[in-house]
């Protein structure tokens, strides 16, 4: 399993210079390497700031998987599955919450507690909630990942 987590954690820092090069609208959101099939898989989450086209999307996909195969360090015969963050899926990077500006979210703390507001900020050190009765800075190092809210927060929980 950790040799597992080594690849996943060589594999991020690899899609992100790719992406950073080819694609610099693009960004890698989660990496997952599966082996429990018959043949290994190297999932990725990728999301873009401009948003998705189905060219882009084909284009992006191609390219990594052009490039993936002259890896050494992944295992033989793996399978390249892309797809870009659903809906409900946690924010966690950055770059998302500059989409997410002006939406309200429920941002989750390392302290098992979490914040609800519109999102105002997003800063270099963290981001800015707003809510019905007061503006609330958290920081990076603070927050585990964030969800979109489906409604407007009423009140501070």
């Amino acid at each position: 399993m950790q040799v597992l987590r080594m690849i996943e954690k060589r594999l991020r820092v690899w899609v992100t210079s790719q992406l950073a090069e080819s694609f610099p609208e693009a960004f890698l959101v989660e990496t997952r390497l599966r082996v429990h099939r018959n043949a290994p898989e190297v999932s990725l989450r990728i999301d873009t700031d401009t948003g998705w086209t189905l060219d882009k999307f084909v284009r992006i996909h191609l390219f990594l998987k052009e490039r993936m195969e002259g890896l050494s360090w992944l295992p033989e015969g793996c399978h390249l599955s892309v797809a870009s963050p659903s809906l409900d899926m946690p924010i966690k990077v950055r770059r998302q919450y500059l989409q997410k500006l002006g939406k309200p979210l429920r941002v989750y703390t390392w302290r098992g507690r979490y914040v609800r507001g519109i999102l105002e900020r997003v800063k270099e050190e963290g981001i800015e909630l707003s809510t019905p009765s007061r503006k609330i800075y958290l920081r990076w190092s603070d927050i585990k990942f964030a969800r979109l809210e489906r409604e407007k927060p009423q009140s501070l929980n």
